[in-house]
């Protein structure tokens, strides 16, 4: 169980700072009052364009239309399955719900983010209003345990009990099974909303007694024109990171001023650039440069550059400080490269009009494009990647598949015997 980031905290309550600020102005020559009045004027006026409770969501219309009508009627389900990819939005809407079933000043299902609850969850002081984390890769038992045991008493300052569990992904059959009878017959005064990425995850006993909201990823230009606004980003830079991160707000915010992100897409460019080369003999190098490309260190600690592309289930903690595992790291840096070269393909194709990922760097794709012979060369390097990556999945050595991998690319594959060969006895790995 985890604490939620202060995101709506005023330095003052309103009373307070109304009285500090009227004796200040009292004690101020008559100009002076009005230069300071008109100050507080102004940003108060700043402070109220910058979104709040369901409005600072980015996309996802449906599912804020249905939630607030849930929340404005008074009788919401007592328990939800938030469906979608990590990082789209669905913890962050689901902290948003449960503020707008507590709030004392909620307006047609929104909550004012004012008030002493919506600020007490937003600082995560409220105890009826819990996020229940993963400790490590799963949800324990014991965990769940704990959340049932609780449930069952009676909110201390809320009308309504939520449980938030954050990723029901990490719970296994025993875990499940333990909240079962909490999610179909819960006490009047709770809600339940669990989050999952993959939908196959979900036990049908389960899925069968929960209300489904779906999260789709967000359109690239609706989520470039939020960053540009919400983070006073450059547009170049806003469409950049809507389409790295594929349309998921929480990975995009993840990258902003991210120097480290930048330095890894430099060594995946440089992998790429030695790749369309055609150079055999640079195959090991370009291996290597390809798994240390996750590791490139910015100057911070370990735990921040892990931190900064966090994604819980697959983060192991040694002792006091945390690293990406060798498989994680070869995935992360295949995601990277396969960009690359759907890039690639799209500027083959296309020409300088393709619609891309990278676009701050169409010169240098159009150059690599230029390289392959034909649009079949890179379509056999993206099935060739995407491959490696399945291979990595299924647990195959992340070091030798990349080894092969690598090979396999700076030959363009023009042996297929040799090609064969080589995902036979990559295979024999796995």
């Amino acid at each position: 169980m985890r604490t939620l980031p202060n995101t709506a905290q005023s330095p003052l309550p309103a009373t307070e700072s109304k009285g500090k600020r009227r004796k200040v102005c009292e004690s101020l020559p008559v100009d002076n009052r009005i230069n300071v009045v008109r100050a507080h004027e102004s940003e108060t006026d700043a402070m109220d364009k910058i979104p709040r409770g369901f409005d600072k969501i980015i996309g996802h219309d449906f599912a804020k239309r249905v939630l607030r009508k849930a929340a404005g009627s008074g009788s919401p389900a007592h328990a939800y399955i938030f469906l979608g990819p990590e990082g789209v939005g669905k913890l962050t809407t689901a902290v948003e719900f449960a503020k707008a079933l507590n709030c004392d000043n909620a307006e047609e299902g929104s909550p004012c983010c004012e008030c002493a609850i919506c600020r007490m969850i937003d600082q995560g002081n409220l105890p009826d209003v819990r996020i229940w984390s993963p400790e490590g890769k799963n949800t324990r038992i014991d965990l769940m345990r704990e959340m049932r045991d609780l449930a069952i008493l009676k909110p201390l300052r809320a009308r309504w009990k939520v449980n938030i569990i954050e990723q029901g992904d990490t719970l296994n059959e025993e875990a499940a099974n333990c909240i079962l009878k909490l999610v179909e017959e819960p006490p009047e005064f709770l809600v339940n909303i669990l989050l999952y990425r993959n939908a196959a995850a979900v036990l049908p006993t389960i899925w069968s007694r929960c209300s489904v909201v779906r999260f789709v990823p967000v359109a690239k230009e609706d989520l470039a024109d939020r960053l540009a606004s919400d983070f006073g980003l450059d547009r170049s830079q806003a469409q950049l990171l809507a389409s790295y991160a594929q349309g998921c707000p929480g990975r995009a915010i993840r990258l902003i001023g991210n120097s480290q992100f930048a330095a890894q897409r430099d060594a995946v460019a440089r992998v790429a650039d030695g790749l369309s080369r055609r150079r055999l003999w640079w195959a090991p190098r370009l291996a290597e440069d390809l798994r240390t490309a996750m590791h490139v260190s910015d100057g911070t600690s370990s735990a921040e550059n892990v931190e900064t592309f966090q994604d819980d289930d697959r983060v192991e903690e040694t002792g006091r400080a945390y690293r990406l595992s060798a498989r994680d790291s070869a995935i992360r840096s295949l995601d990277l490269l396969l960009s690359w070269y759907g890039d690639l393909l799209a500027v083959k194709v296309q020409g300088q009009q393709a619609s891309v990922v990278n676009v701050d760097r169409l010169d240098m794709l159009q150059a690599h494009s230029d390289r392959y012979r034909t649009v079949e060369d890179l379509l056999s390097a993206i099935d060739a990647i995407q491959n490696c990556r399945r291979r990595i999945i299924g647990n195959a050595n992340p070091q030798i598949a990349v080894e092969a991998l690598m090979i396999e690319l700076a030959g363009w594959q023009t042996d297929s015997n040799a090609s064969a060969t080589l995902g036979t006895s990559l295979g024999s790995i796995v």
